[in-house]
């Protein structure tokens, strides 16, 4: 040691000094994270599962000053013991996905102690997962194994089950598989039927084989049904909405569809069909029907604004159990730029055909007011909506129009054939969709297929009779955690029938717009007259290709790019014509559904300004 001439009382001093600055510097190094706001957070070493998805399996985020200011976003803060939550669920969800022997490293923290922040970087090692071995059922009946695993319908069941050979096991799976297997012996009068998987790993091969044990109970029927609730609504009508009754043997299934069926005639707040089972397993199982009728007056109200139909307010005010004792009475009421006044009425009448049909009828006034026309329209339709499935609907319409209009192009009014300012429309309309997309205003997977067809002039001679189709698919595809690819594409034409030559100036197609192909203001894609006046088309093709981005909290982000085109004849599709757009634009998550700014601009040769869209609702 170096000597520097320092009493032995002045280095003890400086001791006493010194040593707990050190202290405390050491302490601090070793606790300066505690509680220091998460600014970024990273996960490597993932390949089953991408960021996005396990981030959102975990409490750890982060958040930016946008979302902290604007959308009161919290932070997250770090601390040993929040660390140690935060693997223990990233570690379970692992595990539950079929990684037992995942593991997750101590993070690695750069600490930035001016803003008391840090920077977390989480490693992970997944491992091989576990795949699923043989999978075996067992049922017995009076100690012999039951033939109903040898019957054809199970053996069509037992192929829709997910937890099969070869497959990545997965909890998820196993805990479907049970619940459906439940579900299928119970449709068969079962209702105490129990389900319990018995799961052996083999550690070398990693493997894990699944033997189901099924243990059927007594085969049961329904008994009587008690309905509590009922004030305005005759009990005949709930009856009717039913699909079981008493002695008939008992169904999960049809339970709950019957629940569904009488949920469906809209009077209720509540609908709760419930089976009486109990302990003792009885084989005549009572039901019980606990309703609560929904108000009789509703009104909703509504104001918003448009870049196309800038101010806009609807209101809707709903009265049931009129004028019958299962009907339904709305009125609805808007204006807008576009629509300057739009009344209607809807009449319906539920379960007209049977539980999961309704006929309605709409009496309706409206005035249009577009670049190319401006109408006033009064009539009506009377349709039958049938509900052949839980995702695909059907209606069959009969309609009448009485058309004022006035047509802003000089040339269109010049036309031999459509000089008529003042006319009748009639006819038969029939539409069929297919939906399975979810959730419905925000969709992130799921189809949607629409038809739609008119046949004008079909009930009584009207001076323009024609023949309308319209095609519609959209196609929402999830890519990945915060990711999902939006398509579609609309294909319909108008074709004059009989004796007619020309169609109607408001029936034609017509694209450019918010909810069309963006590049374009509204309408003015597609035949132009010479003072650049929309005077659309029989024959439209459209479509779209948007991905849509989560970026933090309920803001989201979309690229883009539309296509498409009118056409002046009928069935007249020419792809060397279809224009392009492309664009971006933000959404905004809401209860009613995203707010969104789009802004486009025509690509691929075309010029053109750019478009500025404000909406609610995506484009599709």
């Amino acid at each position: 040691m170096w000597n520097l001439g320092l009493s032995d009382n002045l280095k003890w001093n400086i001791f006493k000094l010194v040593f707990p600055v050190l202290f405390l510097c050491v302490v601090f190094s070793g606790y300066s994270q505690e509680n220091a706001e998460i600014r970024k957070l990273k996960i490597r070493g993932n390949k089953a599962f991408d960021n996005g998805e396990l981030l959102e399996k975990i409490s750890f985020n982060k958040a930016s000053w946008i979302g902290k200011l604007f959308f009161k976003q919290q932070p997250s803060y770090y601390s040993a013991e929040a660390w140690e939550m935060n693997k223990a669920q990233l570690k379970a969800f692992y595990q539950s996905e079929g990684y037992l022997h995942v593991q997750i490293k101590e993070p690695e923290l750069e600490i930035r102690p001016r803003k008391y922040k840090v920077d977390l970087l989480i490693r992970i090692v997944e491992r091989e997962p576990v795949t699923v071995g043989d999978v075996d059922f067992f049922t017995f009946a009076a100690g012999k194994e039951d033939s109903i695993l040898m019957d054809g319908a199970w053996l069509r069941e037992k192929k829709t089950l997910k937890t099969t050979e070869g497959k990545r096991f997965r909890d998820e799976n196993v805990s479907g598989d049970q619940e459906a297997i439940a579900s299928w012996f119970s449709s068969l009068g079962f209702a105490y039927v129990d389900v319990q998987p018995e799961i052996s790993l083999s550690r070398d091969t990693m493997k894990a084989a699944v033997d189901w044990n099924i243990e059927k109970g007594p085969s049961c029927r329904f008994g009587e049904l008690t309905i509590e609730g009922l004030e305005r609504t005759p009990e005949k009508a709930i009856i009717k909405q039913m699909t079981i009754a008493a002695g008939d043997v008992y169904s999960s299934g049809q339970l709950a569809q019957s629940q569904k069926q009488i949920y469906e005639l809209g009077l209720f707040r509540i609908a709760s069909l419930q089976a009486g089972l109990t302990n003792r397993e009885l084989e005549t199982i009572p039901l019980k029907l606990t309703l609560e009728e929904a108000p009789r007056w509703t009104t909703r109200f509504g104001l918003g604004y448009g870049r196309e139909d800038e101010f806009r307010t609807f209101v809707n005010v709903g009265y049931l159990n009129f004028p019958g004792p299962t009907m339904r009475s709305n009125f609805y009421a808007k204006h807008s730029a576009l629509e300057p006044y739009r009344f209607e009425a809807k009449i319906t009448k539920p379960s007209i055909l049977g539980p999961r049909s309704s006929l309605e009828l709409k009496p309706m006034v409206r005035r249009r007011k577009e670049r190319g026309f401006e109408s006033f329209i009064w009539g009506g339709d009377l349709s039958l909506h049938q509900n052949f499935s839980d995702y695909l609907t059907g209606s069959v319409s009969l309609y009448f129009e009485r058309v004022d209009i006035e047509i802003t192009s000089d040339f269109e009014r010049s036309l031999r054939d459509l000089n008529q300012s003042t006319y009748s429309k009639n006819g038969v309309s029939l539409g069929l969709l297919y939906y399975t997309a979810n959730p419905r205003f925000d969709p992130t997977d799921g189809w949607s297929l629409g038809v739609n067809t008119r046949a004008n002039s079909s009930l009584f001679d009207s001076a323009y009779p024609f023949f309308k189709y319209l095609f519609e698919v959209k196609r929402y595809q999830p890519v990945r955690s915060g990711l999902v690819l939006a398509m579609r594409l609309k294909v319909g034409s108008i074709r004059p029938w009989g004796g007619g030559t020309v169609t109607p100036f408001e029936e034609r197609f017509f694209a450019g717009g918010s909810q069309s192909v963006r590049g374009w203001p509204r309408q003015m894609l597609g035949p132009l007259d010479r003072d650049e006046i929309p005077i659309g088309g029989n024959s439209v093709l459209e479509g779209s290709v948007e991905p849509r981005i989560k970026i933090f909290g309920p803001v989201g982000m979309v690229l883009f790019l539309d296509y498409g085109n009118v056409w002046r004849d009928a069935n007249t599709f020419k792809f060397d014509e279809i224009r392009f757009a492309a664009g971006t634009g933000v959404r905004v998550s809401t209860p009613i559904g995203p707010v969104g700014i789009d802004f486009a601009r025509p690509v691929f040769g075309d010029t053109g300004k750019w478009q500025f869209h404000l909406n609610i609702g995506h484009a599709f």
